[in-house]
């Protein structure tokens, strides 16, 4: 449910960002309030602590120390999976377990933890019976476009971050139910495919998304990975989540290959029935199936074809691999925006950050092997062409 939440809290910071520099306004404050089953003292420490690390599917903390010859300059690092990233702040107040105020310093921060002047950002801590009320606010001037959007979705991000690090310090966690977020997403996403079609055809989509994130998830304990639950979003389709990062490149994209893959055999399937029955149900569920897997092929980030191709050319130079990512993400914008797909134009518009960092700044696990690239290559033309056959016979 939360990735539906952050997909619509996107798009709305997105049209808000537009409009922002459309009207020349820079200085803008986010409020966040996060609610926490944890004593205050608990999410204090959280909050004020000069090291920390999170959980999850990638390595996240932070480690600072004071600058030397300063009484409230703190530097250190950010880390992001294998990545250090620079942060200096200015610790302004500090009012255990009530308030703490910091600046965050363009000298010394890299420009993904600056990426405005004097951005200051304030947290304050209410008791509430057992639990605590968490406030964090973020005022800044903007000196990017994408810093209106990524700073309160970051904010959003950590808060989360920070009430599942305070739940488990003080034994208040309680079990995520898998199961019951991907019923409710997926009971969204096909009231969205009603809204769009009709409901019988909802229903195919919804199944044709069940088998196509249920490859990758297969994928995952195939190649060891533990999986972190299944996720259908309204009006654009599903995600399988990995609760480890991906040792190397080529399980990035075995994984990203399987949600397609898998689907050959529904999709063969369906054209067998085709073929014995002549029924046009079986011809439409045969294109219905090649359409949604065949353009989720299209290599372009952050679609599987993106995810296969970005990690074949983990050993190529970084620099080709961004600019072959660029290119496609261009060409991926062109297409949406004259096929009238505007979810997908806005998918591939918000992650258009990621793609145009440097190619190795975004490396998470080793490079592919040459063997698993060939493979891995093999099977993503193998598997384009099947789809392409498939939608052009039903097509014609």
């Amino acid at each position: 449910m939360t990735l539906v939440v952050d997909l619509l809290t996107s798009l709305y910071l997105l049209a808000a960002a537009a409009a922002d520099a459309l009207f020349g306004r820079k200085r803008r404050r986010y409020s966040t309030a996060v609610d926490i089953d944890a004593p205050v003292d608990v999410v204090w420490r959280a909050c004020s602590a000069h090291e920390i690390e999170f959980e999850g599917a990638q390595r996240i903390g932070i480690k600072v120390a004071r600058r030397p010859g300063t009484p409230d300059v703190y530097e250190g690092h950010v880390f992001v999976g294998e990545r250090a990233i620079e942060m200096a702040y200015r610790e302004i107040e500090s009012r255990p377990n009530e308030a703490l105020l910091i600046e965050i310093l363009k000298d010394g921060s890299a420009p993904s933890v600056a990426p405005g002047r004097d951005h200051y950002v304030a947290c304050t801590f209410e008791q509430r019976g057992e639990g605590t009320r968490l406030t964090m606010v973020h005022e800044l001037t903007h000196e990017t476009f994408w810093s209106r959007v990524l700073i309160p979705l970051g904010a959003r991000i950590n808060g989360r971050r920070l009430k599942s690090y305070c739940e488990k310090e003080a034994g208040t966690a309680k079990p995520s139910s898998r199961f019951g977020s991907a019923l409710m997403t997926g009971a969204l996403t096909y009231a969205s495919f009603g809204y769009l079609f009709n409901w019988q055809f909802a229903a195919v989509l919804l199944f044709l998304l069940i088998v196509h994130e249920g490859g990758h998830a297969i994928a995952m304990r195939w190649v060891g990975l533990p999986v972190q639950g299944v996720y259908f979003i309204p009006f654009v389709g599903g995600v399988a989540v990995s609760a480890a990062r991906h040792r190397n490149e080529g399980e990035r994209g075995f994984v990203a290959l399987m949600g397609p893959g898998f689907s050959v055999l529904t999709t063969g399937a369906f054209v067998a029935g085709a073929f014995m029955t002549e029924d046009p149900m079986f011809e439409l569920l045969a294109l219905a199936s090649a359409m949604l897997n065949g353009i989720n092929l299209a290599p372009v980030l952050p679609l599987d074809g993106g995810q296969i191709v970005d990690a074949a050319l983990s050993r190529s130079d970084p620099e080709l691999a961004r600019v072959i990512n660029m290119l496609t993400l261009i060409a991926g914008v062109g297409v949406s925006v004259y096929l009238e797909w505007y979810v997908l134009t806005a998918i591939l518009l918000l992650t258009a950050p990621m793609v145009f960092r440097p190619a190795a700044a975004r490396r998470r696990a080793a490079p592919i092997t040459e063997a698993s690239r060939n493979w891995l290559v093999a099977g993503y033309l193998a598997t384009v062409a099947f789809y392409v056959t498939v939608a052009a016979h039903y097509m014609v």
